[in-house]
């Protein structure tokens, strides 16, 4: 993790959101100008939401979230730009290398610009003790919902890894309750999104899913079917063959 410290500009709206999970892992968009861009999300897929309204400047909201483009800071295409925190582990600021060297194993085999990791300065105050950290990673994980739903799944998953262990083990010893996952939900999300994570490092994200990125965000789509039915399980079971066909003729 790099040494000097990000400052950030910080959302501070007030909203209530309504999410399946009460705490774990926060996670918000920023910008290149160290801007947070939306609030701190516990369901991660709030982000491919956000994007879907940044590419058609709609204001779509589900459960209580909504990325306006017109009066939000914008989101920055250009990188997958995070703020990543859990204001529930006060030992988060030791657990970083071990999350960067589980994604960057898995950049590596995709061929994509490993994730970095800085510190945050001044956070807010509940985050004190964990820390905020800004991760900056490849657009190619933004170019579609599931790619920005597997980043984030395994940003979440990599808090238990060991570093020097190859990725795959980590993931085995999580979905076989060998060690316990960092938050309880995710051995079931990684085991419903086996099939697609697995069909993604075989075959490469550029071969699957459509060059123009909003070919990959269908236009005209309900917020809670993008939601709920376009990240890496929903891929991993083909639910999103209704709403993104290219992304299954050829699968194998």
């Amino acid at each position: 993790m790099q040494r000097y410290k990000k400052r950030i500009k910080w959302y501070t709206k007030d909203v209530k959101l309504q999410q399946a999970i009460s705490s774990g892992v926060q996670l918000a968009f920023v910008n290149g100008k160290g801007e947070q861009c939306c609030p701190f999300v516990l369901c991660k897929d709030y982000l491919h939401d956000a994007i879907y309204n940044l590419l058609y400047g709609t204001k779509k909201s589900v459960w209580g979230f909504c990325y306006n483009p017109n009066s939000d800071s914008p989101i920055d295409l250009s990188a997958a730009r995070l703020l990543v925190t859990n204001s529930g582990d006060s030992q988060m600021r030791k657990k970083i290398p071990a999350l960067l060297d589980f994604l960057n194993q898995v950049e590596q085999e995709l061929k994509i610009k490993q994730t970095t990791a800085r510190e945050c300065a001044d956070p807010p105050r509940k985050y004190k003790k964990c820390g905020v950290y800004y991760l900056v990673g490849s657009k190619r994980w933004l170019h579609s919902p599931p790619m920005v739903s597997l980043y984030t799944l395994l940003i979440r998953s990599g808090f238990v890894h060991t570093v020097g262990q190859p990725f795959r083990e980590t993931i085995k010893k999580i979905t076989s309750h060998e060690i316990n996952a960092y938050q309880y939900e995710d051995r079931g999300r990684l085991v419903g999104a086996k099939k697609g994570m697995d069909r993604i490092l075989k075959e490469g994200d550029r071969k699957i899913f459509c060059r123009k990125i909003k070919d990959n965000y269908p236009p005209g789509m309900n917020m809670k079917d993008m939601h709920d039915y376009m990240g890496i399980c929903a891929f991993s079971d083909s639910y999103t063959e209704k709403y993104a066909p290219k992304w299954h003729k050829d699968k194998k």
